[in-house]
């Protein structure tokens, strides 16, 4: 009977430890990507890399909303959420309703590869712990994140004999000429000149009049928040464009359509380029892989000579890991990411195996191993993660950089000459719950004041004079450009 008792014994113990090291995972995925965790290459890997096993399941955007709010309820089906998408907001409301575990006091002991990288930036803890110290989730970092770019087709400049446009001025004449000079050489009039959609898209022209603005449409002026629209600059933007609208250089549906060259996936790929300017963090947008290397991220010094950029992301994008409440080893799913703030973990989340997904040449450069039995779609699906919605880990971008493919170490090349001059706006989450709160109701009706205004000044709907403007100036105060700004004076 003793016996017995201790082969139970020992058998319980056992089922106990394989399950403090089996736990289940969730998250959403993006549609346009085909992947399903269930049958994903990239979990197993990471059981093997970290000896905990994740049971992964996705989900489309919907059912995972249900899930998020499901859990403000006390229903928590699954003890991971990867991938996980979660705005500040829903950070604060998910642990003070008790879903999620606060991360803060574990990561020390349990993520050695994130808190190294959190000593050697310690700005990015400030980023990632809420303004009481508890940490929620845990972020995706990059030491050289891409950047949205304003590109210019150089080669077609070079052909023409048009120098790199260092003025506002002389862009205007230079995507004059491009637009006519037929530089695809297809003998149609089908040159985009400014190949933009959107006031979001237009407003990345504003550092060539001096104003770094963010999403909320502020500025910073000797280290004061300004409402952008305020600015002397800004009308100047809003000029140009109009201009631009008036001499076709902007298309006439540039408000009210996509992209004419958006969907490129389904393109041949000797589809004629037409883009002589777009904004996009890569030409890949846009144009065929063949002809990205003809695009320069085009800088230009503001009216007091500096160059200065908008940064979009920042090295810290959070949200992307959390623990809930019913996770029975924590310490267990710490562990398992940890492994993608190294250079294994990341590999394979970027590149999987050597040998299987990616092959390294003899002078260290790689490639996916795409065949005609395997194209690139398939490796993403089965094998990779960092396609679709956000991952947490550290984007291995010395390794990314070796990548055997002329286009992507333009691109890279381009961006971090961006990326040099470039500065956020406002410091990530640098409001409080409250404040935070307000701010985004007030950016949510000011941006549409200002996207309509803009358009219809630009394209004649308005009259672009100092009555229309000063009106539209008082339409956003009332809309609460004033409220906002100084909410964000007195962040910390």
């Amino acid at each position: 009977m003793k016996q017995m008792a201790a082969v139970v014994l020992a058998l319980g113990m056992m089922l106990a430890g394989a399950r403090a090291w089996a736990l289940t995972l969730t998250g959403p995925e993006t549609q346009d990507v085909a992947r399903q965790w269930a049958q994903s290459a990239f979990f197993p890997r990471m059981e093997a890399l970290t000896g905990v096993h994740m049971d992964a399941q996705s989900l489309d955007e919907e059912a995972y909303e249900a899930l998020l709010s499901g859990m403000l309820e006390g229903e928590i089906p699954a003890e991971v959420l990867f991938k996980a998408e979660l705005t500040r907001t829903q950070e604060r409301a998910l642990l003070d309703a008790g879903a999620l575990i606060d991360l803060a006091p574990l990561i020390e002991e349990n993520m050695p590869n994130l808190s190294a990288l959190l000593e050697e930036n310690p700005a990015w803890r400030d980023v990632i712990a809420l303004e009481d110290g508890r940490i929620a989730s845990l972020p995706l970092l990059s030491r050289s994140e891409r950047q949205v770019c304003v590109w210019i087709n150089a080669a077609w400049l070079e052909q023409l004999g048009i120098a790199m446009p260092g003025t506002v001025e002389e862009l205007t004449q230079a995507l004059l000429v491009l637009r006519d000079a037929d530089p695809n050489g297809n003998g149609k009039a089908d040159e985009i000149a400014a190949d933009l959609t959107g006031v979001w898209e237009m407003r990345w022209l504003l550092p060539y009049f001096g104003i770094v603005a963010d999403d909320y449409h502020i500025a910073r002026v000797e280290g004061s928040a300004v409402f952008a629209p305020e600015l002397a600059g800004y009308r100047d933007f809003v000029e140009l464009l109009r201009s631009w609208y008036e001499q076709g250089i902007l298309q006439p549906q540039a408000f009210t359509a996509y992209h004419s060259v958006s969907a490129l996936q389904t393109q041949e790929e000797d589809a004629p380029v037409v883009s002589a300017l777009l904004v996009s963090m890569t030409p890949f947008t846009h144009v065929p892989a063949q002809n990205v290397t003809d695009y320069r991220a085009l800088l230009m010094p503001g009216p007091d000579g500096e160059t200065v950029w908008r940064d979009l992301l920042g090295s810290v994008w959070t949200g992307c890991f959390a623990v809930t409440s019913a996770c029975e080893d924590p310490e267990a799913a710490l562990r398992w990411v940890d492994a993608l703030y190294g250079e294994e973990g990341a590999r394979l989340a970027y590149a999987g195996v050597e040998g299987e997904d990616y092959i390294v040449g003899e002078d260290g450069s790689w490639t996916l191993n795409v065949q005609a039995t395997r194209p690139l779609e398939e490796i993403q699906a089965e094998a990779l993660m960092y396609t679709g919605t956000t991952m947490p880990g550290l984007v291995p971008q010395a390794f990314l950089e070796r990548v055997d493919s002329d286009a992507d170490r333009h691109v890279f090349a381009e961006s971090a000459k961006v990326q040099a001059v470039a500065r956020q706006v406002t410091p990530a989450y640098a409001l409080d719950a409250a404040s935070q709160a307000r701010a985004d109701a007030l950016a949510l009706t000011i941006g549409g004041c200002v996207d309509r205004g803009i358009a219809r000044f630009v394209t004649g709907e308005t009259p672009l004079d100092d009555e229309h403007w000063n009106a539209w100036l008082q339409e956003l105060r009332q809309a609460g450009s004033e409220e906002l700004v100084n909410l964000l004076n007195q962040a910390k």
